[in-house]
Protein backbone atom coordinates (compact mmCIF):
# COMPACT_ATOMS: atom_id res chain seq x y z
CA UNK A 1 0.00 0.00 0.00
CA UNK A 2 2.82 2.47 0.86
CA UNK A 3 4.62 1.41 -2.43
CA UNK A 4 1.22 2.56 -4.43
CA UNK A 5 0.99 5.82 -2.47
CA UNK A 6 4.22 6.70 -2.96
CA UNK A 7 4.28 5.60 -6.94
CA UNK A 8 0.59 7.84 -6.64
CA UNK A 9 2.42 11.08 -5.35
CA UNK A 10 5.34 10.95 -7.93
CA UNK A 11 3.11 10.01 -10.68
CA UNK A 12 0.66 13.82 -9.75
CA UNK A 13 3.79 15.29 -8.90
CA UNK A 14 5.36 15.00 -12.13
CA UNK A 15 3.47 12.89 -15.01
CA UNK A 16 6.44 13.73 -17.19
CA UNK A 17 8.94 16.29 -16.19
CA UNK A 18 10.33 18.16 -19.09
CA UNK A 19 13.12 20.43 -19.20
CA UNK A 20 13.32 22.62 -22.30
CA UNK A 21 14.33 26.52 -23.38
CA UNK A 22 13.29 29.00 -21.52
CA UNK A 23 12.02 32.11 -23.25
CA UNK A 24 13.10 34.58 -20.38
CA UNK A 25 16.83 33.61 -21.33
CA UNK A 26 16.33 35.24 -25.10
CA UNK A 27 17.84 38.92 -23.13
CA UNK A 28 21.48 39.51 -25.00
CA UNK A 29 24.36 38.37 -23.01
CA UNK A 30 27.56 39.81 -23.84
CA UNK A 31 29.27 36.24 -22.48
CA UNK A 32 27.69 33.80 -24.69
CA UNK A 33 28.10 34.00 -28.72
CA UNK A 34 24.93 34.15 -30.92
CA UNK A 35 25.10 30.57 -31.69
CA UNK A 36 25.49 29.36 -28.35
CA UNK A 37 22.05 30.90 -27.66
CA UNK A 38 20.68 29.21 -30.73
CA UNK A 39 21.40 25.52 -29.32
CA UNK A 40 19.28 24.40 -26.58
CA UNK A 41 19.64 21.08 -24.96
CA UNK A 42 16.95 18.88 -22.52
CA UNK A 43 16.54 16.11 -20.64
CA UNK A 44 13.34 15.29 -19.33
CA UNK A 45 11.62 12.06 -17.87
CA UNK A 46 8.39 10.53 -16.15
CA UNK A 47 7.10 7.63 -13.94
CA UNK A 48 3.53 6.34 -13.93
CA UNK A 49 1.27 3.35 -13.44
CA UNK A 50 -2.12 2.06 -14.62
CA UNK A 51 -3.92 -1.13 -16.23
CA UNK A 52 -3.90 -2.06 -19.37
CA UNK A 53 -6.54 -2.67 -21.45
CA UNK A 54 -6.07 -6.43 -19.94
CA UNK A 55 -6.27 -5.49 -16.73
CA UNK A 56 -3.07 -5.86 -15.90
CA UNK A 57 -1.07 -3.56 -13.48
CA UNK A 58 2.13 -1.88 -14.49
CA UNK A 59 4.56 0.91 -13.80
CA UNK A 60 6.50 2.69 -15.98
CA UNK A 61 9.74 5.45 -16.29
CA UNK A 62 10.90 7.23 -19.23
CA UNK A 63 13.81 9.70 -20.31
CA UNK A 64 13.47 12.01 -23.28
CA UNK A 65 16.53 14.10 -23.94
CA UNK A 66 15.99 17.03 -26.48
CA UNK A 67 18.23 18.89 -28.96
CA UNK A 68 17.04 22.01 -30.65
CA UNK A 69 17.89 25.26 -32.86
CA UNK A 70 16.09 28.33 -32.17
CA UNK A 71 16.22 29.76 -36.05
CA UNK A 72 14.30 33.09 -34.74
CA UNK A 73 13.10 34.14 -31.51
CA UNK A 74 9.08 32.24 -32.29
CA UNK A 75 10.43 29.22 -34.28
CA UNK A 76 12.85 26.00 -32.86
CA UNK A 77 13.43 22.18 -34.69
CA UNK A 78 15.15 20.00 -32.86
CA UNK A 79 14.78 16.07 -32.48
CA UNK A 80 14.00 13.89 -29.32
CA UNK A 81 14.70 10.84 -27.93
CA UNK A 82 12.75 8.41 -25.86
CA UNK A 83 13.35 5.46 -24.29
CA UNK A 84 10.14 4.10 -21.61
CA UNK A 85 10.55 0.73 -19.78
CA UNK A 86 7.22 -0.96 -18.38
CA UNK A 87 7.02 -3.24 -15.55
CA UNK A 88 4.35 -5.77 -15.28
CA UNK A 89 5.33 -7.23 -11.44
CA UNK A 90 2.10 -9.25 -11.29
CA UNK A 91 2.78 -11.57 -14.09
CA UNK A 92 6.72 -10.97 -13.96
CA UNK A 93 7.71 -9.53 -17.47
CA UNK A 94 8.55 -6.28 -18.48
CA UNK A 95 9.47 -4.38 -22.05
CA UNK A 96 10.91 -1.33 -22.82
CA UNK A 97 9.97 0.99 -25.92
CA UNK A 98 12.09 3.39 -27.45
CA UNK A 99 13.03 5.51 -30.20
CA UNK A 100 13.16 9.43 -31.66
CA UNK A 101 12.03 11.84 -34.22
CA UNK A 102 12.20 15.24 -35.03
CA UNK A 103 9.51 18.53 -34.17
CA UNK A 104 8.96 22.02 -34.99
CA UNK A 105 7.59 24.41 -32.18
CA UNK A 106 6.09 27.79 -32.74
CA UNK A 107 6.02 30.28 -29.80
CA UNK A 108 3.58 33.03 -29.29
CA UNK A 109 4.07 33.88 -25.88
CA UNK A 110 3.54 32.17 -23.68
CA UNK A 111 0.96 29.41 -25.95
CA UNK A 112 3.18 27.39 -28.40
CA UNK A 113 2.18 24.76 -31.55
CA UNK A 114 4.02 21.97 -31.46
CA UNK A 115 3.91 19.42 -34.19
CA UNK A 116 6.76 15.86 -33.81
CA UNK A 117 7.25 12.59 -35.84
CA UNK A 118 8.34 9.95 -33.70
CA UNK A 119 9.17 6.52 -34.68
CA UNK A 120 9.15 3.87 -31.18
CA UNK A 121 10.52 0.42 -31.43
CA UNK A 122 7.97 -1.70 -29.35
CA UNK A 123 7.06 -5.34 -28.76
CA UNK A 124 4.28 -6.32 -30.53
CA UNK A 125 1.85 -8.45 -29.17
CA UNK A 126 -0.09 -9.03 -32.35
CA UNK A 127 2.66 -10.77 -34.07
CA UNK A 128 4.62 -13.08 -32.21
CA UNK A 129 7.80 -15.39 -32.84
CA UNK A 130 8.18 -18.77 -33.55
CA UNK A 131 8.32 -19.20 -29.39
CA UNK A 132 5.09 -17.09 -28.70
CA UNK A 133 6.89 -13.55 -27.70
CA UNK A 134 6.43 -10.55 -28.87
CA UNK A 135 8.34 -9.27 -32.24
CA UNK A 136 9.57 -5.94 -32.00
CA UNK A 137 7.83 -3.31 -34.43
CA UNK A 138 8.21 0.14 -35.56
CA UNK A 139 5.39 2.60 -34.89
CA UNK A 140 5.20 6.10 -36.24
CA UNK A 141 3.26 8.64 -34.37
CA UNK A 142 2.71 12.54 -36.18
CA UNK A 143 1.33 14.37 -32.74
CA UNK A 144 0.07 17.98 -33.43
CA UNK A 145 -0.40 19.85 -30.17
CA UNK A 146 -0.67 23.38 -28.13
CA UNK A 147 1.37 24.05 -24.90
CA UNK A 148 1.80 26.96 -22.43
CA UNK A 149 4.35 28.20 -20.63
CA UNK A 150 3.81 29.78 -17.06
CA UNK A 151 6.55 32.27 -16.21
CA UNK A 152 7.62 31.45 -12.38
CA UNK A 153 10.72 33.50 -12.45
CA UNK A 154 13.65 34.43 -14.27
CA UNK A 155 15.33 30.56 -14.43
CA UNK A 156 11.94 28.53 -14.08
CA UNK A 157 8.55 28.25 -15.71
CA UNK A 158 6.52 25.31 -15.48
CA UNK A 159 4.24 24.70 -18.78
CA UNK A 160 2.09 21.73 -20.26
CA UNK A 161 1.82 20.04 -23.59
CA UNK A 162 -1.97 18.53 -25.12
CA UNK A 163 -1.02 16.73 -28.76
CA UNK A 164 -3.31 14.13 -30.36
CA UNK A 165 -1.38 11.89 -32.75
CA UNK A 166 -3.24 11.91 -36.42
CA UNK A 167 -1.86 8.17 -37.06
CA UNK A 168 -3.22 6.25 -33.99
CA UNK A 169 -4.94 3.51 -35.36
CA UNK A 170 -6.37 0.42 -33.29
CA UNK A 171 -4.78 -2.12 -32.23
CA UNK A 172 -2.12 -0.24 -31.43
CA UNK A 173 0.65 -0.11 -28.21
CA UNK A 174 -0.44 3.07 -27.89
CA UNK A 175 -3.33 3.31 -25.56
CA UNK A 176 -4.38 6.79 -26.64
CA UNK A 177 -4.09 9.09 -29.53
CA UNK A 178 -3.77 11.63 -27.10
CA UNK A 179 -0.49 12.70 -25.53
CA UNK A 180 -0.15 14.69 -22.47
CA UNK A 181 3.15 16.32 -20.83
CA UNK A 182 3.40 18.68 -17.80
CA UNK A 183 7.38 20.17 -18.06
CA UNK A 184 9.52 22.38 -15.94
CA UNK A 185 11.93 24.34 -17.63
CA UNK A 186 15.12 26.06 -16.57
Amino acid sequence: MKKVLVLMGVFFFSVSCWAQFNPSFRKNNNNQSQDSRKVYFAMGGGLGFGTDASGFNYNYYSLLPMVGYRITNQVSVGAMGTYQRYNYSSIGTSYTQYGAGPFVRYMINPIFFQAEYDMISAPNIYKLNANGEPTRSTFSRMLFGVGYIFSSGQRVSLGGLVMYDVLYHVPSVFASPIVTRIFVSF
